[in-house]
């Protein structure tokens, strides 16, 4: 595998990353530590107004700081020199246009996908849809658990916010142009 992508996920007033974002990289750094310790890290996410850095930025600084942990300083600056910044998307569909470019520029052309199951189909879609064309592979890597996680710690209201979500992001993709 060229490259592990990691999509992005809301980030924190302080830059720090959120439940969803931090869920994704515990799934995602196991992969990128241990099975795939060559391949590029893609951390996809641009910066929303208000907030001190992008996504990309927080989530890449929380990996390198859990690896230091985990793994030690020496998976940790492996880590690091791995990380691709995608700091422009603001959604899904620009995280598959713009990851797409990036994994161009740096000829990569076989890249495994990680995001939360729930998330997973849009991701395959838009991504299948935006890599075809530039003949580009991408492996679905779907973190399990965030769905299960939420409905024993009983947050059934942000269980239902998220089925929501998805079900209007569904709806865009349909209705919108495709680049």
């Amino acid at each position: 595998m060229d490259a592990v992508v990691i999509l992005g996920a809301r980030i924190g007033q302080d830059g720090y990353p959120g439940r969803v974002a931090r869920f994704r990289l515990h799934y995602a750094l196991p992969l990128v530590i241990e099975a795939y310790p060559e391949s590029y890290v893609v951390i996809t996410g641009g910066r929303q107004p208000g907030l001190p850095v992008s996504e990309a930025r927080a989530m890449g600084a929380w990996a390198v700081r859990e690896a230091a942990a985990q793994w030690g300083e020496a998976a940790a600056r492996n880590l690091a020199d791995r990380l691709l910044p995608e700091e422009q998307s603001r959604n899904t569909a620009e995280s598959a246009h713009y990851t797409a470019l990036l994994l161009a520029r740096h000829g990569l052309k076989r890249v495994g996908v990680v995001t939360d199951t729930l998330h997973m189909p849009r991701v395959r879609y838009l991504f299948a849809q935006t890599f075809g064309p530039r003949q580009l592979e991408f492996q679905p890597l779907p973190a399990p658990g965030l769905l299960q996680d939420y409905w024993r710690r009983r947050r059934l209201l942000r269980l239902s916010k998220f089925l929501l979500r998805e079900a209007g992001a569904w709806a865009k993709v349909w209705v919108r142009p495709r680049r």
